[in-house]
């Protein structure tokens, strides 16, 4: 499902305050910590923790000097030194089941900005260092701004639990035993579904809320590989949905080269042969896109489409079955979203058509155990997005646009990427898979998400592990959480971010990716710092800060939780 936002400030109210590097107070506190020494020039520890240190009988933690350079051709000179004006990145990855103290000193930067993150590896939080403290003045969000914004998530996440382990249910209820081999369409096939409606032709359609809804079918389409695709629009939304938009949505899908042509070159058949017998559709029926007025609030945006695998079944499997392949948008957002609104429609179209291809690639023909987890779901449908956007709309691209923003809107620094909340209560988590799956995109290509999608393995994070792995680029997932963390928590200048991290522009001549640059002033203006120190650092979340230098020298001594990588980033 795809759960999108409004224009900043259209539909969600922020807190005011400051934000951005212009929120930081002038004199930075030290990064200290309560069992070992301060940071040079940024001061040391009180006295209190230093006689805490004397006196604890508790094992000190392993000392390690120096850290190891992160990044090549950059202004990461030696593992000691910042020369020359691209960034510079340093790190530390801690192996070991206990908390490491590192010291370290980096010279040659006198005027620059320095951060400082911690980024866990593991799949469980793990407790940052009791003493670790940064005194930033930027507001924490409020946690009522997402909460506000997640009132119809609860039935998107039902219907992608239904699409990734509930359907298995229908297809075990009878004595029809799933064939061991691909089927072939029936005879009749022709009969089943939309197959042979002409447009004016009308009928029913369930919805998520169980109410059935009269639409007549406004425009019909031949796809490339023969596959009809037929525009749905809601009877009483008629007057509201004007002939000229249909033709945009369907072309838009159709067209030659555009959404479907794209999805079958990246990701292969929406639908086809299945081994369910007389349970499911068979292959050779329409695409029906479907345009119903979803919750009648009089808004555009909020829930702007979906992709329900139940009425793929037949109603006597599902009786509330729609007996289609089909994807559902929003009206309202259409009739009232004015350009923005049909552009937001039709890279949903990408989205949840990227819903209805997993669903037949990965459950339906490989299994149900091969079912991605909510969070690489809903990532690889922003990716098809990211990839297809430039050759369905004009100067929008989603990751830019809506995610990364998102990301800094909402704060989103500490939140586990496999833990997907949808708009939760403190993590945004389309913002992160979103923007973390665009940041793939960047540094991999349309061949390391071609491979992603047809990658037979069992475990999402193992699946996306090989994928990066054998993309080539050196990557693996740990490298490229950290860099990707480094990359937009500290807000590196992409004209001076090194290989291997950052949003380049990225094109094969047939799909292009923008670049993307996360110190623009939309991103710094959006952007607030964590104001305290977290007590749990997340699954696979980051903790930055920035830190400052006495003399052109930075040093610190830092205590590194288990699990844990440290880096720093000089620009």
């Amino acid at each position: 499902m795809r759960r999108m936002t409004s224009r900043a400030g259209t539909r969600h109210r922020f807190p005011t305050g400051l934000t951005g590097l212009a929120a930081l107070a002038a004199p930075l506190a030290a990064l200290s910590l309560a069992a070992c020494g301060g940071g040079g020039g940024d001061g040391g520890d009180s006295a209190a923790s230093a006689q805490a240190a004397t006196t604890s009988t508790a094992p000190q933690p392993i000392q390690v000097d120096g850290l190891s350079q992160s990044c090549s051709a950059c202004g990461a000179a030696t593992g000691n030194s910042y020369a020359g004006t691209d960034a510079g990145i340093w790190g530390y990855q801690n192996p070991n089941a206990a908390a490491v103290d590192v010291q370290y000193a980096i010279s040659g930067v006198a005027g620059k900005s320095i951060w400082l993150q911690l980024s866990n590896q593991g799949d469980a939080a793990v407790a940052m260092p009791s003493g670790l403290s940064s005194q930033i003045a930027a507001e924490m969000i409020a946690p009522q701004a997402l909460s506000q914004a997640s009132t119809d998530e609860t039935t998107q996440r039902a219907i992608g639990e239904y699409n990734r382990k509930g359907w298995v249910d229908a297809t075990r209820t009878s004595a029809d035993p799933m064939l061991s081999t691909l089927g072939v369409p029936a005879p009749l096939a022709v009969s089943i579904g939309t197959a042979g409606l002409a447009e004016t032709a009308t009928r029913n359609w369930y919805h998520t809320d169980g109410t059935q809804r009269s639409a007549t079918l406004r425009k019909q389409m031949t796809a490339s590989d023969g596959t009809v695709v037929n525009v749905w629009v809601e009877t009483a939304e008629a007057s509201n949905v004007l002939d000229a938009t249909v033709t945009e949505l369907i072309t838009a899908f159709a067209g030659s080269g555009m959404i479907y042509d794209r999805l079958l070159n990246v990701g292969g058949a929406v639908w086809g042969a299945n081994s369910f017998g007389t349970s499911m559709l068979p292959a050779g029926v329409p695409v029906d896109i479907v345009v119903l007025n979803f919750n009648r609030d009089g808004k555009p945006y909020g829930t702007v489409g979906y992709f329900w695998g139940l009425h793929n079944f037949l109603k006597s499997k599902e009786a509330n079955s729609n007996e289609s392949i089909s994807l559902y948008l929003d009206s309202e957002t259409l009739s009232l979203g004015g350009p923005d609104g049909l552009r937001s429609v039709k890279t949903t179209m990408a989205h949840e058509g990227t819903h209805m291809q997993n669903f037949y690639r990965r459950q339906v023909r490989m299994g149900a155990e091969y079912a991605y987890d909510t969070w690489l779901e809903e990532m690889t449908a922003m990716q098809m997005e990211d990839f297809l956007s430039g050759a369905i709309v004009s100067n929008y691209n989603p990751i830019r646009d809506v995610r990364l923003p998102d990301y800094y809107r909402y704060s989103d620094y500490n939140c586990n990427l496999t833990a997907f909340t949808g708009f939760g209560v403190s993590c945004e988590s389309y913002a992160v898979s979103g923007s973390f799956g665009g940041f793939l995109n960047r540094q991999l290509g349309v061949g390391f998400l071609r491979d992603l999608l047809s990658r037979q393995m069992v475990g999402s994070k193992a699946v996306l592990s090989a994928a990066i792995q054998d993309a080539g680029a050196g990557l693996t997932f740990d490298q490229a959480l950290v860099n990707w963390r480094a990359t937009t928590n500290s807000n590196m200048p992409l004209a001076r971010t090194p290989h291997g991290f950052g949003y380049p522009q990225w094109t094969d001549g047939t799909y292009t990716l923008p670049a993307i640059d996360p110190s623009g002033a939309t991103y710094t203006t959006l952007r607030k710092l964590p104001a305290t120190v977290p007590s749990m650092l997340q699954a696979y979340g980051s903790y930055i800060a920035p830190r400052g230098a006495s003399d052109g020298v930075y040093s610190d001594k830092v205590r590194v939780p288990p699990g844990v990588a440290l880096s720093v980033v000089v620009y």
